[in-house]
């Protein structure tokens, strides 16, 4: 009888712990799997688009992870080295709301060159839990008046159409 009263409460446990999953811990882990993309970063069936896809409530998490020097398989031509979990954060993050880098850093990176905006990363890896915190006063500031502006049909991506995304932070 004792042995029964134990499995009931065994059981009990693990359904409110089951129970307990919500979406906070889903989008935890969606951004926590940002370690391991590969190549296609933005490919519509990347998990980068279903981080976007959650809004204001994947901001904090992407933030978290700016500092992560993981290192991924992830590459992009804008970037010399191979793509660490940080970096990624910030792409997904400026995806959902504007950074300016400017505003939020104090420092110009307006040339554009092969559609690459220069010293962004360098900027990033050389500094990345003071633009971590950066990025986290500048949020702080801006949270309260952010508005979901949507995007007209027109201009949006086949990703975002895919995964529903129709609009972002302004």
């Amino acid at each position: 009888m004792k042995q029964h009263y134990t499995i009931l409460l065994l059981t009990f446990t693990m359904c409110i712990n089951f129970s307990g999953f919500g979406q906070m811990d889903q989008i935890k882990l969606q951004v926590d799997s940002l370690k391991y993309l590969k190549q296609n970063t933005f490919d519509c069936k990347s998990v980068t688009w279903r981080i976007i896809a959650n809004k204001k409530a994947a901001i904090p998490f992407l933030i978290d992870k700016l500092d992560d020097t993981t290192i991924t398989a992830a590459k992009d031509k804008c970037k010399k080295t191979n793509f660490r979990v940080g970096d990624l954060a910030y792409l997904t993050l400026a995806k959902i709301l504007p950074l300016p880098f400017s505003a939020v850093t104090g420092v110009q990176c307006d040339v554009i060159k092969d559609a690459c905006q220069l010293g962004v990363f360098e900027y990033i890896e050389t500094n990345r839990q003071k633009f971590k915190a950066q990025v986290q006063t500048y949020y702080n500031k801006k949270s309260e008046n952010l508005k979901w502006v949507p995007i007209h049909s027109n201009h949006l991506t086949p990703c975002q159409l895919k995964n529903n995304i129709k609009g972002r932070y302004e």
